[in-house]
């Protein structure tokens, strides 16, 4: 169990790190740090000793608290590490659903959102407040994005 965590320290940091540390200028931003805000409160309640003991000078919120859990990974019990694994799968889940809609909008972007500057969500809000003018593959794939991110 310990060594599941060990090895996917790395592999969180790099799925969630860069969105949590962009802030949530736009709408779309929001709504995935509200997702990921929500699993880490989910996640708190697993692991509310390993949070005492190791992360009580965090501040909660835009996912620092799983970051601090994850760099004491080889510290946790069970039961938080399974929490710390399902909140990893549940992150990458949305950002599977983030690339996919990146690679179905591809086209998209650069003919409707070419002038925004990416970073931030800026470029996924200008999807969502273009949806009349994407191609149906975009449409269906910034909707799932969406379903999944309310």
């Amino acid at each position: 169990m310990k060594l599941r965590i060990s090895v996917l320290v790395t592999l969180a940091a790099m799925t969630i790190l860069v969105p949590v540390q962009a802030s949530a200028e736009t709408e779309a931003m929001a709504r995935f740090m509200d997702r990921v805000d929500e699993v880490v409160d989910d996640l708190a309640i697993s692991c509310k000793i390993e949070d005492e003991k190791f992360c009580s000078t965090v501040t909660p919120g835009e996912g620092r608290l799983l970051m601090c859990a994850l760099a004491h990974g080889d510290q946790l019990s069970d039961n938080c590490a399974d929490a710390v694994f399902d909140a990893i799968v549940e992150l990458g889940g949305t950002m599977n659903n983030l690339q996919l809609a990146v690679e179905d909008c591809s086209a998209d972007i650069k003919a409707t959102c070419g002038s925004v500057e990416p970073g931030r969500g800026r470029v996924a809000q200008c999807l969502v407040d273009n949806q009349s003018r994407i191609s149906e593959p975009c449409k269906e794939a910034v909707e799932v994005f969406l379903k999944n991110n309310p």
